[in-house]
């Protein structure tokens, strides 16, 4: 088995895209199977996400020593994909969320998986040598052993860089980390007097 990084990522990324079919496939009718998929692929996510934010990035950053470097620069967390996994986590297969829960989660992590894939993973080849990445992957071996793992009734915590935000105090990208839904504008006061004609034919 390659022990080299980016081999071992997307090997990860193939058998979570596995666990994704077999939860769109299962009948929908059976909630005990829906649900057990679903918890194997909160599972598996908080897994890979903690490789990639707390062993993948710091090493890269360590061997690079330039903030502003593509490699570093083309870099995203995984702190929304994290906070949909503790939403779809929280929730029983009978709630009526559930299943638009995860599909959310499903479509957010194929999004950002397919990302790293065409846009981060071929900057980082380019950034590192071959040694480089192997080193790296033979880490992400050793500390995959001990990841935390998300369990339904209680998460385990997770290492935060100083001034990063955690995902309970920042806005999920609940519509994906390519765009984000609008949230709700509040009507401001309207105060009182004549009102034009063009004004009547206005929204409000």
């Amino acid at each position: 088995m390659s022990s080299d990084a980016i081999v071992l990522l997307k090997q990860d990324h193939k058998e979570l895209l596995r666990l994704f079919k077999a939860y769109r496939t299962a009948p929908a009718t059976d909630l005990d199977a829906r649900g057990d998929l679903a918890q194997q692929i909160v599972h598996d996510l908080t897994v890979h996400s903690y490789l990639v934010d707390e062993v993948l990035y710091p090493e890269v950053s360590a061997l690079l020593r330039d903030p502003a470097h593509a490699a570093l620069l083309g870099y995203q967390d995984h702190l929304a994909i994290d906070r949909l996994c503790e939403e779809v986590a929280d929730r029983s297969p009978t709630d009526p969320g559930f299943a638009a829960g995860v599909e959310t989660l499903l479509s957010a992590a194929v999004r950002q998986m397919e990302r790293e894939e065409r846009d981060w993973f071929p900057l980082l080849r380019a950034a590192l040598g071959r040694r480089d990445m192997q080193e790296i992957g033979t880490r992400l071996l050793a500390v995959r052993e001990t990841a935390p793992r998300h369990h339904p009734d209680q998460a385990e915590p997770r290492a935060v860089e100083p001034g990063a935000v955690e995902p309970d105090q920042a806005e999920p990208d609940r519509a994906g980390p390519d765009q984000a839904e609008p949230g709700p504008v509040e009507p401001g006061p309207v105060e009182p007097g004549p009102v034009s004609g063009a004004a009547q034919g206005a929204p409000g």
